[in-house]
């Protein structure tokens, strides 16, 4: 244990301290404790830098998307092919089949299916008419303000 003690203690008095030596140190302490926030700040902001950079990557890709998505619109056979896939439209003199009870049947099923389609019969117009006359006149289901005022005591 002295042979360590003897070792430092001799090692302390080989160092010669000046005042210009005193001054460095403290000098250099000093400027690490007042960059040390600076230094942290500039990290953090490069960092929400990077974030927003991040950002601006993924709402630009949107907006390409988006832009893709308003050109494709753009085209009419686009657009008649959503109409028919969306709304069920069909172009006269097509035939509309609609699946009323899809039913999957297996590979090995022995039923047979019927060569015969049925075709549905639909004036669209007279339904929207209808649904609109219907929902016009309809009579609404909550109780009268008289009801309510006579069933609270």
């Amino acid at each position: 244990m002295k042979h360590w003690g003897a070792d430092i203690a001799a090692w302390v008095a080989s160092l010669r301290s000046s005042v210009f030596t005193v001054v460095v140190v403290v000098s250099v302490i000093a400027g690490a404790l007042i960059l040390s926030p600076n230094i942290s700040t500039y990290v953090q902001q490069q960092r929400e830098i990077a974030q927003l950079r991040e950002s601006v990557k993924q709402h630009r890709e949107a907006v390409e998307q988006i832009d893709a998505e308003r050109s494709r619109w753009k085209d009419p056979a686009y657009v008649r092919a959503q109409a028919r896939d969306r709304l069920s439209y069909v172009l006269p003199g097509e035939t509309q089949l609609s699946v009323i009870s899809d039913v999957v049947l297996p590979v090995e099923s022995q039923e047979k299916t019927h060569a015969e389609l049925t075709r549905v019969e639909r004036n669209w117009a007279k339904d929207l008419l209808a649904s609109v006359v219907t929902s016009g006149t309809a009579i609404p289901d909550t109780p009268s303000t008289d009801e309510a005022a006579r069933s609270t005591p």
